[in-house]
Formats: structure tokens, sequence, C-alpha cells
């Protein structure tokens, strides 16, 4: 029996007082369930659902998230740069008038004598140009993607919290009804009259209250988990919210297969970029370092042969390196390019880290989980049935029965604990691999 068809699943129902109750169904029940929730349409939107689930609420987060408008933002300045890039710079035209002609002939008055039109020629250094701002253009959309699996993460963070602390809310008041079940208390008494000492009466008293604390505890962090999730979702202040219960973390698949697609992580396709625009960079600064040739065409009037005629002719202008041939920006460029390689080479190798590192801790918290059900939950369960039974038959005394109830109450606590810290390693390694937990995205 593997770990799918063996682990329990967390379900929450309102029980018969109105509150929520935290329980744990055997996997047959819960399939057949899921069977007939199959067969039901889907909901039109996120919003209609009953829930929240991880899905609606990264949809949410990525379309409500200013981040996201940030990231946007960042891709139309790189387009507007690459657009500046590819455009040639303006021509000149200078107009001149004297009294040259006046002078000459002796007939005075002033005219225009000269006509002339300038275009640079940027022939080398425009291609150069425009490959590097294309090179950092395609960086700032891998930048956009990897801000989108960052939220992804970050929504993932706020829905499993509130997943957490609805779990460990409906676990608190199932253990203060349990109590307030025990003989002794306030509520409906058992028919079977027990005589309970003063130390055994002093005991339940004081577990009440400690179920009575812990609820207080758990609904403060259920307020605060709210608060956060409603924040993160811009949902107004007073929105109802709530979770799909915790589920199994679904399997990871193998490291050497996400190893393998590492490279197409956003975060490395982007510092490959950025390292392609820096070495094109170099390139572009080499046709910096001189003013770009010009081609130049002129009309004047001047006076030959005792009489005003029109001159027409074409020259080209070209700077001459004589007083600045420093190659400081060449230079500088070839910096940049090595920096941007390092800061690759840094990426990839943090990259792997942080992917091995999530991999291991979502290995963990399942392996563990499983092991707390199985070694942990299931005896503490029939454990606490034995009890009750042993209890009923006048067998066993009430600290008997509250030390095996505490037992259970112990390990489902734990359990719900693990079960959440899988759901967070899982999202943390969708991120370290650059994947997505939408369906419709397209994954690299």
């Amino acid at each position: 029996m593997g770990l799918h068809d063996s682990f329990p699943a967390l379900r929450v129902f309102p029980a018969a007082s109105g509150k929520r109750q935290f329980k744990i169904y055997p996997v047959k029940a819960i399939r057949g369930l899921l069977i007939g929730l199959l067969l039901l349409p889907p909901p039109v939107v996120a919003a209609e659902s009953a829930a929240w689930t991880l899905e609606s609420t990264i949809q949410r987060v990525v379309q409500v998230a200013p981040e996201g408008r940030a990231a946007d933002a960042e891709v139309a300045v790189r387009r507007g740069e690459l657009t500046q890039a590819g455009a040639w710079p303006n021509p000149t035209i200078d107009l001149r008038a004297d009294d040259k002609l006046g002078q000459e002939d002796s007939r005075g008055g002033t005219n225009f004598t000269q006509f002339a039109f300038s275009q640079p020629l940027p022939l080398r250094r425009v291609p150069r140009e425009r490959a590097a701002a294309e090179a950092r253009l395609a960086a700032s959309e891998e930048g956009r993607r990897l801000r989108r699996l960052e939220l992804e993460r970050a929504a993932a963070q706020a829905f499993h919290d509130l997943q957490r602390a609805q779990a460990k809310l409906d676990l608190a008041r199932a253990r203060l009804k349990e109590t307030e079940s025990y003989p002794g208390a306030s509520g409906p008494r058992d028919r079977l009259v027990r005589y309970l000492a003063p130390l055994e009466r002093a005991r339940l008293a004081i577990l009440r209250e400690e179920a009575n604390q812990t609820v207080v505890a758990a609904e403060r962090e259920h307020e605060q988990a709210l608060i956060a999730f409603r924040a993160r979702l811009a949902l107004p202040a007073d929105a109802a919210a709530e979770a799909t219960p915790l589920a199994e973390s679904p399997a990871p698949p193998d490291i050497n297969v996400l190893e393998s697609s590492l490279e197409n992580h956003p975060l490395l396709v982007a510092a490959r970029r950025e390292q392609e625009a820096a070495e094109a960079g170099i390139a572009a600064a080499q046709s910096q370092r001189f003013a770009d040739p010009a081609l130049n065409f002129f009309r004047e009037r001047d006076f030959l042969n005792g009489a005003r005629r029109d001159v027409t002719g074409v020259g080209l202008s070209v700077q001459v390196p004589l007083w600045n041939v420093n190659p400081g920006v060449v230079d500088r460029a070839k910096a940049g390019a090595l920096r941007a390689r390092t800061e690759f080479d840094i990426a990839r190798r943090d990259a792997l880290t942080r992917l091995r590192r999530s991999y291991a801790e979502l290995t963990r918290a399942r392996v563990q989980a499983e092991r707390v059900r199985v070694n942990l939950l299931e005896p503490a369960q029939r454990l606490d049935g034995l009890a009750r039974r042993s209890f009923a038959a006048g067998e066993a005394n009430v600290l008997t029965l509250i030390d095996a109830a505490n037992s259970y109450f112990d390990a489902q606590a734990r359990y719900v604990e693990l079960a959440a810290q899988a759901q967070e390693a899982q999202a943390e390694l969708r991120l370290a691999a650059g994947q997505s937990a939408l369906r419709d995205e397209v994954q690299p």
C-alpha cells in the first residue's frame, strides 16, 4: 500500500453545535466522496465556491498584486529602450546668410549663401546596441515570470497559513468539547454516576481551562492568518474567507528530472540574458568610442567669373582619434560582462542548492507525516477507543481516559503541523524548480 493510498485525509465539517470540528477520515470514504464531487459541474469562478483553493488564491493574488504591475512596467521600460536603440540619429540642417555676394558685385545686401544637410551614419553602432537591448528585454521578461512565481509562493504561504490556523482551531474546539463531556463537567452528565476524588476533579478543572486557553490561542492565530490572507488577496477587512482543508502533499518528481530542467528556471534564464546583454554591450561600447561618420550634402552660392553661381557638393565627416584614445568605455563594458558571467554562476549555484534543500525538506515532511500517522496517530486512536470502552465498563478511571484522549489529540496536532509543513515545502519546491501551480500556466 503506497503513501497516497494509506495517508488519511483531513476534513472539516459542522458539528451539531454549529462549531467546526477537525476529523480524520479513512481514504476509502474520501475516495467515494471525491468521485461524487468530480461528477458535479465546476464552479464558474473561484469566488463563488464555498472555500478558497490554492489555484483560486494564486489567481487572485496574481491579478491584484502590485508586484506584477511593477514587473510589467520594467518590461515596458526595456521595450522602450529597444525601440530607442533601433532609431537613427536625426539629421542636421545648416542655413547661412551673409553679405559676401553683395560685396563681390557691389550690389550690397544680405543673401542666403549656403544650405547644408548632414546625416550621421550609425552603421556599426545601431545593430550592436539593438542586440544588447533585445537581450535586456528578454531578461526583463524572464524577470516578470520569476516575479509571477514569487507571487505564487507568497500566495501559497498565506493560503497554507490559513489552512493550518483553521485546522488548529477546529482541533482546539474539538478538544474543548471532549473535556466538557468528561464526568464532573457542567455539561450533560453520564447516566453512570461515578465518584471522583478531589484530585481528579481538580485535574479535570485544569484540563478544561487548558482547553479554553488553547481555543483562545487558536482563535488569535486564526485571526492573524485571516488578516494576512485578506491583505494578500486585497479582500475587504470584514470579508469572510475560508481555505479548503489540509490534504496530502503530492509526491514530487525525481530530483534528477528537476535538476535537468533547472537551466530553464526564469532566474537562470534572466541571468543568462543579462550576460548576453553585457557581452553585446562590449561591441556596442567599441562602436561608441568615436562619433558616427556623417554624410554631408551642401549647396552654396558664390561669385565666380564675374557672376553669381550655385555650387553643389557632397562630403564625409569622420572623427580623428587624436586626443581622446582612452578605451575606458570598452574596459567598463568588459568588466560588466565579467560581472554578469560571475552573477550567472552564483545564481546557478544558489538555484541548485535551493532546489536540493527544498526537495529534501519536502521528502522529510512527507516521510515524517507518514511515520506519525502509522506509529503515533493510528495507535493513539485505537488507545483512545479502548480507554473509552474501558471507562464505560468501569474498568478504567477518568485519568486513564484523559491521558488516552490527550495522546490522541496531541498526535492529531502533530499530524496537522507536518501536513502544513509538507504543503509549504511543496510550494517552496515549485519556486525552486521554476514551476507554476496553475494548470494553464506554461511550464518551462
